[in-house]
């Protein structure tokens, strides 16, 4: 299989994740003419649904861009290969579900724990996709070392942390989910500051 046609797959794949994020967020039900504090009052119970949506929506861009970066990189595509980023994509597929259950009940331990599980899944099949391109030698030589497997290390840890936090405390939980699209973003923006 090429690699341009593993890519355009797993781009189709992305998008399609994306689009059926937003179908959980449906209009309320509001009649004609009404106020403002109406819409507002309408509005309010979809905030949890709206914050998962985004939440969700990030982390999987968060993937789209590694995945983007790590394939640019790959020389040659082996089978290997090929089946663990179908797996990558099984997990990343299954999101919407836990994702519109945590809009619903948004500090409901279930839905936590579920979420968590599956974005741990998710993060630990990046790392073996990573893993397996280094040990067999398929990255172009020169970037080998920056797209190793230690750059799903600290999603990892955080997603694990996540589903201990259920059994303590909903809230460190889903400060865990928050805090992994900051550890892609924050230190891009001191680079990027950095350098300017």
């Amino acid at each position: 299989m090429s690699k341009a046609r593993l890519e355009a797959f797993s781009d189709g794949v992305f998008a399609i994740i994306l689009t059926l994020l937003v179908l959980e967020l449906r209009v309320p039900d509001v009649a004609n003419h009404s106020s403002f504090g109406q819409y507002a009052a309408a509005m309010a119970p979809l905030i949890p649904k709206v914050v998962s949506f985004i939440l969700t929506f990030v982390m999987i861009c968060i993937h789209w861009v590694s995945h983007h970066y790590f394939f640019r990189h790959i020389g040659r595509v082996t089978i290997g290969l090929v089946w663990l980023n179908n797996l990558l994509l099984l997990w990343l597929c299954f999101l919407p579900f836990p994702t519109a259950m945590l809009g619903d009940h948004p500090t409901d331990p279930f839905p936590i724990l579920l979420y968590g599980v599956d974005a741990l899944l998710a993060a630990l099949t990046f790392y073996a996709l990573r893993r397996y391109a280094s040990h067999a030698k398929l990255f172009k030589e020169e970037n080998s070392k920056a797209l190793g497997p230690r750059h799903s290390i600290p999603a990892i840890t955080l997603y694990g942390l996540s589903i201990l936090f259920v059994f303590v405390n909903v809230y460190l939980s889903l400060a865990c989910f928050l805090v992994v699209p900051l550890l892609y973003f924050v230190p891009t923006m001191i680079q990027g500051h950095n350098t300017s």
